[in-house]
């Protein structure tokens, strides 16, 4: 009997332990919080019209750019941290007088990651940020400061936002540019022999 009774203990001793381990087991692989993620860092970069990425500066100059669709562009990226290689870029250009929104572009863009943790947006999925003509403008599109907003995000939705005052500058070989970004210019209309500038805030210059 007491033979019996011993074992019939180290059986319910190994059921109860089992259970306990099965338990714990069950609560580390499911119930564990995951780590948390760093947070996403973003720089502003941007092409030239030599297809150079150029890291972009509070108050630079950033070269207008003519698409094969007419207008004038400037070609948006980004330098970003903690998001992962395939992610969504949106680039929005906003007057600085009012806060208006005045064009925006959205499209994914693909990261190619360094050693050092960085991605940088590839060459060919950089925003296409549209610039002019932009018919809701009350100042020239050119050599004027206008805001860009860039944000990020990713699949996992590790996201990130940052601005910059900065210049569009039309390039020095085609007087078309300062014609299609002037505030008055009308879409197909000639361009007058004489430009008259309107820069500042005020709605009456």
């Amino acid at each position: 009997m007491t033979v019996k009774r011993a074992a019939h203990g180290r059986a319910a001793h190994e059921q109860v332990l089992g259970a306990v381990l099965g338990s714990t087991l069950l609560l580390i692989g499911c119930g564990s919080a995951p780590k948390p993620q760093a947070p996403a860092e973003i720089q502003i970069v941007h092409l030239d019209a030599n297809n150079a990425v150029i890291e972009t500066q509070p108050m630079g100059q950033v070269p207008l750019i003519a698409p094969p669709q007419g207008g004038w562009i400037v070609l948006l990226g980004v330098r970003a941290k903690n998001v992962d290689d395939q992610a969504t870029i949106t680039t929005a250009l906003v007057d600085s007088c009012d806060d208006q929104i005045l064009q925006i572009d959205r499209r994914p863009t693909h990261l190619d990651i360094g050693a050092d943790g960085w991605g940088q947006s590839s060459l060919t999925t950089f925003g296409n940020l549209p610039v002019c003509p932009a018919v809701t403008a009350t100042r020239d599109l050119h050599d004027v400061p206008y805001i860009i907003k860039v944000s990020v995000e990713d699949t996992d939705g590790q996201k990130a936002t940052t601005s910059l005052t900065v210049v569009p500058t039309c390039p020095t070989e085609t007087s078309r540019c300062p014609c299609e970004c002037d505030r008055d210019y009308v879409l197909g209309a000639d361009c007058p022999t004489v430009v008259v500038p309107h820069g500042t805030c005020s709605t009456a210059d």
